[in-house]
């Protein structure tokens, strides 16, 4: 074996129309270049849409579908295993990429395969079934239709292996919504762009695998040694207890005192105190939990939570009696609980539960449903327009559980009018509601680039403002998700800049300039395949040198903290490429009018708003990547600077170079 085989697998091509399959070596420059993960995910993209016209309807059966693990993923590092799902979104247009936790990616690398390419379009609905070097395009016409529990189950039983890996779609891909997700097991989803309506454009129901092989590992006992300290780095963060306790519902607490929670649509900066302890983290543990959860292999942490309910626990309890699930997570608290005024945790752990049936990016229908209500309350939509779009009265009053349930079956079965006017998300179903109404409400969007959205309130932290208004999937907050101006992180900002204005909340100094930093970073630890819960939210407990020291053991080739760095610059500077091919420019890294105008109502940030600060900080974070400022646009100089040139070219001939 060659050492720069060492830590990888190979490339897993299928075709879906001929039943083709084919395996591939991944090239040793390609590894190089952009270490792997999300990183050659984005290569392989570049490459498809340099024979395919990048303007094609992202529901085409010219579109690809690409899933893939770093290197660092699946190795009991302890840092996780975050596998990236990349296509053309059908949600926003763009480029498009989802990060998943799960079982999937894991048993590909231990079946070999560290990228799965996925194209053209399967005459009959069809599922994959990947066991080790043994392929299978298989008959899923029997569960076209079903929900994500049922189809798991009906997979595992077919392959009998009841703890096999599947990855599927439930009725909202299949019906190509397109937001639509990839739920992953055991309840992880790929969720945002519409992951979920590739597959269902491909009639591709699932993608299962068991992976029985390993994984070569260049020196055993240096990377076991290195693992043990990153258990160790782990162990000596401060917030380390209250994670495991409560996951990522802590977020809902810590905003709340900051003003970073958005309440009824991001209308105000704070939720009211008898509501916020009903969506506390703490009720949550002392009434709902059952247990803590991982969400994949090769963690150590396990930030996830289990729950059960009884019926008895709240108000709306009882509606669930006796449903057990995984979740909830901030988002679901953040858009059920906060942006549809629900204060109870045992709807919200439901209806985080159906995003994961139906399959729906919980940031997009939860984010849609608010914007709903705030039409409903302000009188512009009322109950003669639901039950034309419905077929029923529907009341869309705040706080009204039932509206949610059903709102999700419209839109995930495609039942009525009101299913399809929210089918392609909430931008373009505000133009549908605004044509049919005659009335602007577009002024009521909580969106960023290209039309995204996500229910949190952003307008007095700037560097996340302008990730906003900027990441290359659209509005986001994993994209540059260590922004430190929101966790006040001056130490981390002396480190990276030799100034700790970039750590200072409430103020724009530096904050463009931190964010295309955290652009970088994020796009660097993607490409190894660990999870930024872990590494970017408190880079100072583990630095880029211990990954790369880890990378070293694990594949026999050295790499700095350096070159990661660059790897991820590198590959970023790809995602932006791919959207200047379509046309992105300056114009189209922009916000709403609520977050641009509207001011924050509480807390230190308390009448900020976006236009205060927005275009000299756009300017400051065009200038830390390197591209032109008027434009957006790369410059040749910078890409040739990343050893991009044959970017570069392409770019120079469809006049998309600054």
């Amino acid at each position: 074996m060659t050492t720069t085989a060492y830590g990888y697998g190979s490339i897993l091509r299928v075709n879906l129309p001929d039943k083709k399959i084919s395996v591939e070596e991944i090239p040793a420059h390609w590894k190089k270049m952009f270490i792997g993960g999300g990183g050659i995910n984005d290569w392989l993209l570049w490459t498809h849409f340099l024979s395919v016209d990048p303007g094609i309807d992202p529901r085409s059966q010219d579109n690809v579908l690409i899933a893939g693990l770093g290197p660092l993923g699946a190795t009991g590092l302890g840092l996780g295993s975050k596998m990236k799902w990349t296509f053309k979104g059908p949600a926003y247009g763009i480029f498009a990429d989802s990060v998943s936790g799960g079982t999937v990616g894991s048993n590909l690398r231990w079946g070999g395969y560290d990228y799965l390419v996925i194209t053209g379009r399967s005459k009959e609905p069809s599922y994959l079934w990947i066991d080790d070097d043994n392929i299978e395009i298989r008959d899923a016409r029997h569960i076209w239709g079903k929900g994500v529990p049922e189809t798991v189950s009906t997979i595992r039983n077919e392959v009998n292996d009841h703890e096999a890996a599947v990855a599927c779609i439930g009725p909202a891909g299949e019906n190509m919504v397109s937001y639509a997700s990839i739920i992953v097991t055991p309840s992880r989803a790929a969720g945002r762009c519409g992951g979920g309506c590739v597959a269902g454009s491909k009639n591709l129901k699932a993608i299962a695998v068991r992976g029985t092989k390993g994984l070569p590992v260049y020196n055993p006992k240096e990377f076991l040694e290195i693992s043990r300290e990153v258990f160790r780095l782990i162990e000596t963060d401060p917030v380390n207890d209250r994670r495991r306790k409560v996951g990522t519902l802590g977020a809902a607490e810590y905003y709340d005192k900051i003003g970073g929670n958005a309440y009824r649509n991001n209308q105000y900066s704070k939720i009211p105190e008898e509501k916020m302890k009903k969506l506390h983290p703490d009720w949550f543990t002392d009434h709902l939990k059952s247990a803590d959860l991982a969400c994949a292999p090769g963690c150590t942490f396990g930030c996830c939570n289990k729950y059960a309910i009884q019926g008895h626990e709240s108000e709306l309890a009882r509606n669930y009696a006796g449903e057990k699930g995984d979740g909830p997570e901030y988002l679901s608290v953040a858009t059920f609980g906060m942006g549809c005024d629900i204060p109870d945790m045992a709807a919200v752990a439901h209806f985080q539960r159906q995003c994961n049936f139906y399959g729906f990016d919980m940031a997009e229908i939860g984010g849609a449903i608010p914007f709903l209500m705030e039409l409903w309350e302000k009188g512009i939509i009322d109950e003669k327009d639901t039950e034309r779009w419905c077929g029923e009265p529907l009341h869309l009053n705040w706080g009204n559980a039932e509206a949610v349930e059903k709102i999700m079956s419209y839109v995930g079965y495609q039942k009525n009018r009101l299913g399809q006017i929210l089918r392609d998300g909430m931008a373009k179903a505000a133009k549908i509601i605004m044509e049919e109404k005659d009335q602007p409400v577009e002024k009521y969007l909580l969106t960023g680039k290209a039309g995204s959205t996500l229910h949190e309130e952003i307008r007095p932290f700037p560097s996340w403002a302008i990730n906003f208004a900027t990441a290359s999937r659209g509005c986001d907050h994993l994209k540059g998700i260590n922004q430190l101006d929101k966790a006040f992180r001056k130490d981390v900002s002396m480190a990276w800049f030799g100034r700790p204005e970039a750590g200072e909340g409430f103020t724009p100094t530096l904050k463009g300039m931190a964010a295309a930093h955290a652009e970088n970073y994020v796009a660097a630890l993607n490409a190894l395949g660990v999870c930024v819960f872990r590494t970017a939210l408190n880079p100072m407990i583990i630095p880029f040198d211990v990954l790369c020291q880890a990378y070293t053991a694990l594949t026999g080739t050295a790499l700095t903290a350096d070159e990661l760095y660059a790897a991820g610059e590198r590959i970023y500077n790809l995602e932006k490429a791919f959207n200047s091919r379509l046309g992105l420019r300056r114009k189209d890294d922009k916000l709403c009018q609520r977050w641009m105008e509207e001011p924050a109502t509480w807390g230190p940030g308390k009448g900020m708003k976006v236009s205060d600060y927005f275009e000299p900080l756009l300017d400051e974070y065009y200038e830390y990547h390197g591209w032109d400022k008027k434009s957006s646009l790369q410059t040749r100089q910078k890409l040739e600077a990343l050893d991009l040139a044959d970017v570069a070219a392409v770019l120079a001939k469809e006049d998309a170079l600054g």
